[in-house]
């Protein structure tokens, strides 16, 4: 994959000019809330993939890379805005750069301009899983199952399983749906037919019965056998082929619309009930209603996705599957409403169906009305016709349903005005009619008859390709889901093992017997943990905060060992283990060092006991971290660094801003006094919370290393070793000596030289303070490496020591 050896960042996010480098090692970056940490995270997130994740997702409508990526002050400037890294590819055995600019993220500059080299950077910015925040922990550990499997298959890159599995679901609910549509379509011409045979049950002797009845009389051979390609009117001349009207048969095809029309509104009541319920809920929830907008513009986007081009806003993605996830993500979100739309849609499917039903009635009025060339009656049927078609428009899709609510509130089928006594007007002129005569009757009835058996056979033809096709797409979408599963069941026993295995670890000595439980089934992710050998329960039901944390980075690097095994090289972690107790946290740098020794980890962290713990642990060194003491618009993270901190002082004061100055120093000293505190071994009087006062860390600091000069000096005084004894007594001295020494002990006697009245001191009085605890530091750094001075081993020391071991106090006394 990719190590990181330099970074280079100017105007990104809170960040002005700031140049760290890592050297390919997992390196750490500590300072308080807003210091700017994760502006570092941002920008090689950033450099890296073209992306910057916390700009991205649920809660960032209004936040875009575009304009909230520069520093605020080049808000309008972003080609000012620009971030440069040094790498190194293990695999490839290169060393490469990538430049990005927020004016242009689609467009990095790389060099070597090789082709494995620009592969590689392509395949790093297609895995934004590298960054993980504490927002990513909850989206893995504290969501539901269906949004957890969806999280887990895109960091696995599986996300195509998923949209497979949706695309079919989605397939098999719309071919169920025309499958129950062309089912009404059948049982409609079925009844229109039966009704005008006259006939009690629709069976083919009784069909045959009604039939042959009208054959006999008109001397034709009867049908004994109704088959699929069976002519009821077989036998009929041309001439006698008359479908003009049947007195009788039309008589029933008024009296079925007339008898529909007066109990429509409550055939259909069930589903109308149900849809105004659902709309009724949308309206109370305007956020629900909004969903339902968005999940309707995104489906029609996604149908309408054919390259990288975004068909709703025009935004151009890297390529068709970065937009198509984007997309499918967006549907994701909207679960509650997919489920009220789906609710909606089924209920609308219910009444399309009434609707249907009252169609073919209105469509056998017609014929007799045309028949009889009666206006009144054929332009009202017709016009509810075309009416009631529309409705069942309407009903199938989503935006016709929002807007009906008027209409089923006041009834579904909205009969026409003056529709009842047009349509017994023409009852009345089929009536008046004159009996036909028994042939003509038998040779419009059996025509008649034919018509609509045809009718009914292309209606069953139609409803049997449905069911070919709902069964296929079931039998289609159910083999997938079981394949899938079996996959993702031994995928997930894998993650599982070593979630576990890494939970275990940190919490060692706690729940040494802890295990976990991961269960896919149709989209969904179960996600169980065992608490204490009491059973397996969801993780937020008896953990803690902490150990919730825990899980969440313990599964986050189960799926990376998952998905990148040896070529997991570079994790970005982002203040990830916030509420993971002090005794944990060591384990956890142990899993880090154990189980990933070749992973490059970039880890932020606002508590700075925790920096000195990753430090104490080995996870980084002094030459591997870098602390932010604090932040300015103006300047961005203020730097922890011997040099740069007395800088910012000294440009503080030339603008004669003490408070500014103080400050500074303050923080620079509260810094060091915990640093040196954990380096040497001090005793200040112990707090449980961790919250030392600077005036009670650094007496005890300045004591520690005179206690120790003078134990080295002791010591060399024993091996007979007179420059050693004099280094140490040379060092020891200079502890007694600067004026910095001198300040510390005062404070405890003279309030006035407290630290806390510095911001009211002049420049002229400040001045010597500041050069006095520059001196007084001085003490505590070597000053070839300038690294801080450390005892060796921790607890009883045999040595203090710097980074190039140029000061090397020997503690151990020759023996008598």
């Amino acid at each position: 994959m990719i190590k990181i050896v330099a970074v280079h960042i100017e105007e990104v996010r809170g960040i002005r000019k700031l140049d760290i480098k890592l050297d390919q090692a997992t390196f750490a970056i500590s300072g308080p809330n807003g210091s700017g940490k994760s502006g570092v995270i941002d920008a090689i997130e950033f450099a890296l993939t073209g992306q910057i994740g916390r700009l991205t997702g649920p809660g960032t409508k209004d936040l875009s890379v575009g304009e909230h990526g520069p520093h605020v002050d080049k808000a309008k400037f972003p080609d000012a805005a620009v971030v440069k890294l040094e790498v190194y590819f293990p695999t490839l055995k290169k060393a490469a750069t990538i430049t990005r600019k927020v004016s242009s993220p689609k467009k990095p500059v790389i060099g070597p301009k090789d082709s494995d080299i620009k592969a590689a950077f392509d395949d790093i910015a297609a895995h934004p899983e590298i960054t993980l925040s504490r927002r990513d922990i909850l989206r893995l550990i504290l969501v539901e199952p269906t949004k957890r499997s969806e999280e887990i298959q895109t960091i696995l890159k599986l996300d195509d399983v998923g949209q497979t599995r949706s695309a079919l679901n989605t397939a098999q609910n719309r071919l169920q749906t025309a499958l129950k549509a062309a089912e009404a379509q059948a049982n409609a011409s079925r009844d229109t037919l039966a009704r005008h045979l006259n006939i009690a049950e629709f069976k083919a002797d009784e069909i045959l019965t009604a039939v042959n009845l009208r054959r006999k009389t008109l001397n034709l051979a009867s049908i004994d056998e109704l088959g699929t390609d069976t002519r009821l009117d077989l036998g009929l001349v041309e001439a006698g082929k008359s479908t003009e009207f049947n007195k009788q048969a039309a008589l029933r095809d008024l009296k079925a619309l007339a008898d529909a029309v007066g109990v429509v509104d409550a055939v259909g009541k069930p589903a109308v009930d149900a849809i105004l319920s659902d709309l009724s809920r949308l309206e109370s929830d305007p956020s629900l209603l909004q969903a339902l907008h968005h999940r309707a513009l995104v489906e029609k986007g996604l149908d309408l996705v054919d390259g990288p081009l975004c068909p709703l806003c025009d935004y151009e993605w890297p390529d068709e599957k970065h937009l198509r996830t984007h997309l499918t993500a967006k549907l994701a979100k909207s679960e509650e409403a997919a489920k009220l739309q789906a609710a909606l849609l089924s209920a609308g499917t219910d009444l399309g169906r009434e609707c249907a039903r009252l169609r073919e009635l209105l469509v056998a009025g017609y014929r007799v009305a045309n028949a009889q060339d009666d206006a009144p009656s054929k332009s009202a049927i017709e016009a509810w016709g075309k009416d009631i078609e529309g409705l069942r428009g309407e009903l199938g899709k989503m935006d016709g349903l929002l807007g009906l609510k008027p209409r089923l509130s006041t009834g579904w089928a909205a009969v026409p005005k003056g529709f009842a006594s047009a349509l017994a007007g023409l009852v009345t002129l089929v009536e008046a009619k004159p009996d036909q005569t028994a042939t003509l009757d038998a040779q419009t009835f059996l025509s008649v008859a034919q018509l609509r058996l045809e009718d009914h056979r292309e209606a069953l033809r139609r409803r049997q390709r449905a069911e070919t096709a709902s069964r296929e797409a079931k039998a289609t979408y159910d083999a997938y889901c079981k394949v899938m599963e079996a996959e993702l069941e031994a995928l997930y026993q894998d993650v599982q093992d070593d979630f576990s295995t890494f939970y275990r670890l940190i919490n060692e000595g706690d729940e040494e017997k802890f295990t976990a439980k991961l269960s896919p089934s149709a989209g969904k992710l179960d996600f169980a943990v065992n608490f204490y050998e009491r059973g397996l329960f969801p993780p937020a039901a008896f953990h803690s905060e902490g150990h919730q944390d825990g899980m969440g980075v313990c599964l986050y690097l189960a799926l990376m060992k998952r998905l990148f095994g040896y070529g997991f090289t570079l994790a970005l972690l982002d203040d990830v283990v916030m509420s993971v107790d002090s005794g944990h946290r060591y384990q956890f740098c142990k899993l880090l060092k154990t189980h990933f020794p070749n992973t490059q980890f970039v880890i932020t962290t606002h508590d700075r006991l925790w920096a000195e713990q990753m430090r104490s642990a080995g996870l980084v060194t002094g030459k591997t971290s870098l602390s932010f003491h604090g932040w300015t618009v103006e300047t961005g993270p203020l730097v922890e660094s011997n040099l740069e901190v007395w800088d910012d002082i000294a440009a503080s004061l030339a603008k004669n801003k003490v408070p500014e100055a103080a400050g500074t120093l303050r923080r620079h000293l509260e810094y060091a006094a915990r640093r040196l505190a954990d380096n040497l071994g001090a005793s200040p009087v112990f707090k449980s919370d961790g919250n030392y006062e600077l005036g009670e860390l650094l007496p005890s600091v300045l004591a520690r290393l005179r206690d120790l000069c003078g134990k080295a000096a002791d010591a060399a005084q024993s091996w007979g070793n007179a420059t050693e004894k004099d280094a140490a007594l040379d060092r020891k001295k200079m502890l007694s000596t600067c004026n910095g020494a001198a300040n510390v002990e005062q404070w405890v006697v003279n309030k006035a030289l407290h630290y806390n009245e510095w911001a009211n001191f002049g420049r002229k009085d400040f001045e010597p303070v500041v050069a006095a605890f520059r001196e007084l530091l001085g003490c505590f750094r070597c000053d070839s490496c300038e690294s801080w001075l450390y005892i060796t081993p921790r607890g009883i020391p045999d040595a203090v020591r710097c980074s190039c071991s140029r000061v090397n106090l020997n503690l151990k006394s020759k023996g008598k």
